[in-house]
Order: structure tokens, then C-alpha cells, then sequence
């Protein structure tokens, strides 16, 4: 099992931005004579899950945006700071500029968003998906849930032993932010139509007023060069 935790907190906390997205409040101040209207932002998070043991380089708008190194599987960039319109995205292999993919994304003013890298070979795909984050001052955490293995049947999020959180996610399906008490869970990926247990997460701790993405990665049956069923969460604020 793949399992992967990023925190993307100190992105928003430098932008100031965690506030603006729980609340869905626009980033635009009121101002007197002599003020000038803030402009406006998007956000945008970047996330391979190409279920391969490639890595990749990923520009935005020809800019190289990973500078710790290629992404390899699971990798996320965080949250970085675009005006609002058309983006050129694309990925290429860690040790060349060619593209592999490139498309353009359209982000809305002041909202953020979350793009992942999907599949690969001639099916290599975006996701592109509007984040509606929790509320940050609320005394509950948020849990989504995007199914994001190629092949795979419908599943379910569940807590071991316990409740469903999230119900039958085909592949690129991806649900809201659900409301969960803030404590540890355990959490497991069903199929959805035998119930069997398809990944067990190790016990993750959601705080209050933080929402986060859990993810079905990789392949059922992968080959040597890919990757096999496994699991990825990110914590977005």
C-alpha cells in the first residue's frame, strides 16, 4: 500500500488565503477614495497520481513550478498564486522540456483548485476540481474522497469497523467536503458493490476546522513500471 500525507496549511497561512476559501468570501476589500482594490486571485494545487514510477517536471504558463526536484507519484506542489483566467499546464519527463501533456485550465476568481495528473501512457489525463473548503473556525474536520484508480470498480469510504463516509466513487468521481467529528480515524477503500476491503489507511488524525483529500491511487493489477492500489491524503487548509 502507497500512502502518502502532504500538508498544504503553511501555502495558505503565507497568502493569507484560509480565511477567504472557508468562508467563500471574495478577496476584495473595502476601500476609501484613496485605496485600490486588491486584485484578484485563483489558487491552484498540482498532484501526480500517474499510477507509474515516472517522475515529472510541470509548468505553468512555460514557468517550471517544481523546484525541489521532479514529482514522482503522490508528489503535490501546494497552492500557488494565478490571476484569474486560461493557464497552460504541462508535463514532461524529468530529463526532458517535450511535452508529454499540456492543456490549458481556467480558474475562477478567488477560488481554489486542485489538479491531478491521471493515468498515463495515451490515456495520461487532467483533473481539474473546485475546492470547496470546510470552514476553518468550525469545531468539526472535512473529508472528501476522489477515486483516482484507473480500472478500479465504484468504492466506498469507510471508517474500520464502522460507518460509511462516502459512497460509490467511480473512477474521476470525486465528492464534497464531508462534515466529520475532528479525532483519528481508520479508514478504509470498499468496493463498493462486494464491500471488500480494498485499502486499510493507517490511523489519521483530522483536526478541527481543517479539510483534507483522501485519494484511491494506483492500480489493481499494476506491471514492474506502475504503481499498485494504495491511498494518499492531503491535507488542503
Amino acid at each position: 500500500m502507497n500512502n502518502f500525507t502532504t500538508s498544504l496549511t503553511r501555502n495558505f497561512r503565507k497568502l493569507g488565503a484560509l480565511t477567504l476559501f472557508s468562508m467563500g468570501t471574495l478577496l476584495v476589500q473595502s476601500c476609501s477614495k484613496n485605496e485600490v482594490q486588491q486584485q484578484e486571485v485563483a489558487f491552484l494545487n498540482i498532484t501526480n497520481t500517474s499510477p507509474t514510477t515516472g517522475t515529472f517536471n510541470i509548468y505553468v504558463d512555460q514557468t517550471k513550478t517544481n523546484t525541489q526536484g521532479a514529482v514522482d507519484f503522490g508528489g503535490t506542489l501546494g497552492y500557488m498564486r494565478l490571476t484569474p483566467g486560461n493557464h497552460s499546464v504541462k508535463f514532461t519527463t524529468a530529463s526532458s522540456t517535450e511535452s508529454l501533456i499540456t492543456k490549458n485550465v481556467t480558474l475562477e476568481a478567488n477560488t481554489a483548485n486542485s489538479l491531478f495528473l491521471i493515468d498515463r501512457g495515451t490515456n495520461l489525463d487532467f483533473l481539474t476540481i473546485k475546492d470547496e473548503l470546510g470552514n476553518v473556525t468550525s469545531t468539526k474536520a472535512f473529508i472528501r474522497f476522489i477515486n483516482l484508480s484507473p480500472g478500479a470498480p465504484a468504492f466506498n469510504l469507510a471508517v474500520k469497523d464502522g460507518n460509511v463516509i462516502v459512497s460509490d466513487k467511480a473512477y474521476k468521481a470525486s465528492s464534497a467536503f464531508i462534515e466529520v467529528e475532528a479525532k483519528s480515524y481508520v479508514l478504509e477503500i470498499k468496493d463498493k458493490a462486494t464491500s471488500e476491503t480494498k485499502v486499510t489507511l493507517e490511523s489519521f488524525e483530522f483536526k478541527a476546522g481543517k479539510s483534507y483529500t483522501v485519494i484511491a491511487t494506483g492500480l489493481l493489477e499494476p506491471s514492474d513500471a506502475e504503481r499498485s492500489l494504495g491511498s494518499k491524503i492531503i491535507t488542503n487548509q
